[in-house]
């Protein structure tokens, strides 16, 4: 209970003990106590509001951080959301282009390997400058892609090379043996 709780109190009591007036409705009270205590009221209703201002402006602070951490958080939180949102379509996106790569890739080598057992000659000089342009695309696009398609294009490259070089072994040894019996003949 405050001072000035007290003192009104008080007041209210010296209402109480007034003397009523016959026939009327008002009392005799003792009007210096009654001075003295408003003005012990005004005294200590400064000291008071100090306080109840103190614990507001107190309450104001605690409400303003509570809604600067409120803040952070939420704008962390969306942050991390804008995130995961970027992280998935990268993902699928990426995965989009590796299935595409993946299929020209096999395409690709398909071709090769029939072309060079059609026309292993002309194709050495052609399969040379492809597998460089796919050396080198695959070395761009493997910055970009996930591991996986990046091991599959080096697997396929290293397929593609090994086919081109037994069919240049083969064209090479057809040629000496074309050599070989025209020599004898």
């Amino acid at each position: 209970m405050t001072n000035t709780d007290i003192l009104l109190e008080d007041l209210e009591d010296v209402l109480d003990d007034a003397t009523s007036m016959p026939m009327t409705k008002k009392s005799l009270v003792d009007v210096e106590k009654i001075k003295t205590i408003i003005e012990d009221i005004r005294l200590n209703t400064p000291q008071e509001t100090k306080q109840a201002k103190a614990i507001v402006d107190s309450r104001n602070g605690i409400i303003e951080e509570a809604k600067k951490e409120a803040e952070e958080i939420r704008l962390q939180a969306e942050a991390q959301a804008r995130e995961l949102v970027a992280r998935d379509q990268i993902t699928e996106t990426a995965q989009a282009e590796a299935a595409d790569i993946i299929a020209k890739a096999k395409e690709e080598c398909e071709n090769y390997i029939r072309e060079a057992q059609a026309q292993a000659s002309e194709l050495l000089s052609n399969a040379t400058a492809q597998a460089n342009e796919m050396v080198t695309s695959a070395q761009n696009k493997s910055r970009e892609m996930l591991t996986a398609v990046n091991n599959y294009a080096d697997d396929t490259l290293l397929a593609i090379d090994d086919s081109l070089y037994k069919a240049l072994t083969d064209v090479r040894r057809i040629r000496q043996g074309i050599m070989s019996k025209k020599a004898d003949k």
